[in-house]
């Protein structure tokens, strides 16, 4: 099943796309596909698509 899924996930001074997955990869998280959704003063709100066991 696919679900979507909201984390934090803490803001770097040089944004990538591998450290946005690597971050998801530690959560555990099976991401088809992930979006940066806002943020704040400490934190990149990601809104994922999750692949659920």
């Amino acid at each position: 099943m696919i679900t979507t899924k909201e984390v934090k996930v803490k803001i770097v001074e040089e944004l990538t796309s591998e450290y946005i997955e690597s971050e998801l990869a530690k959560m555990g998280l099976d991401v088809l596909k992930w979006a940066i959704t806002g943020y704040d003063k400490n934190f990149y709100t990601i809104n994922a698509a999750v692949i659920c066991n």
